[in-house]
Parts: C-alpha cells; sequence; structure tokens
C-alpha cells in the first residue's frame, strides 16, 4: 500500500515492491521505464500492453489471457475502493484501518453482480 499522492510506477517504489522477485509481473504501460531490463536481467519479466509507437511483438497466449485478468482486478479494486469504501485516509489506528478493508472484503463477498470476463466460444471456419 502507498500514499495517494505517490505513483506506483515510481521508480523508487518499484524497486522496493518488485526487489528480489523472480518471475512475472503484470502491469500497465506505465511499468515500462529504465528498469526494465534491470529487472529481466534479475530474473523478472515485465508483462504489459504495448504503448502507442511500440513494435509488435508475439506474445504467448497464456501471458496474453493473464494480462486480461489484470482488467479484471482493476475493475474488484475500483468496486472496493467506489462502493465498499475500503480507501479511507483518517484512520486512527492500524486495527482500525485492516478491519474497514476486511469489512469491505466480506461486503464484497455477498455482493450480486460481480465482474467477470466473458470468453466467447470460438467460431470455427471449416465445418
Amino acid at each position: 500500500l502507498t500514499q495517494a499522492n505517490v505513483a506506483d510506477n515510481n521508480a523508487h517504489v518499484l524497486t522496493h515492491l518488485l526487489d528480489n522477485l523472480k518471475g512475472q509481473c503484470f502491469g500497465d504501460r506505465g511499468y515500462l521505464s529504465s528498469l526494465f531490463s534491470e529487472f529481466y536481467q534479475n530474473g523478472l519479466q515485465i508483462i504489459t500492453k504495448l504503448r502507442r509507437k511500440m513494435k509488435n511483438m508475439l506474445m504467448p497466449l497464456g501471458d496474453k489471457l493473464k494480462l486480461r485478468k489484470r482488467g479484471l482486478i482493476e475493475s474488484v479494486n475500483d468496486l472496493l475502493t467506489s462502493i465498499f469504501d475500503i480507501e479511507h485516509t483518517r484512520h486512527r489506528s492500524p486495527i482500525n484501518a485492516q478491519i474497514n478493508i476486511l469489512a469491505g472484503l466480506i461486503a464484497y463477498c455477498f455482493y450480486h453482480t460481480k465482474p467477470s470476463i466473458v470468453i466467447a466460444p470460438q467460431k470455427h471456419l471449416y465445418p
């Protein structure tokens, strides 16, 4: 968790969050920074959508599907902050902040219209 006035694509925040991680990190276009090659050398692959003037490259299907899941996670985070009010800046104790987040997550479990990804069936070109 970071303060509201700190961007999560800040170089200092990224090095702190992704330090000693290996594998894959899925993020938005802002994560493509000068630290990209440094993370790659340390064993962390950052996967994002392409920027406007970037060269198009092939991506494994599994990575593409995982990148689509990122949009679902963002919409759940939006629901938690807008409807269930877990984003509150004036807690008087850390325990109160954690209880507020836990109550928002419990309320989300009982929410009827959760976001989902609709995968359309494949159309076969040949009968």
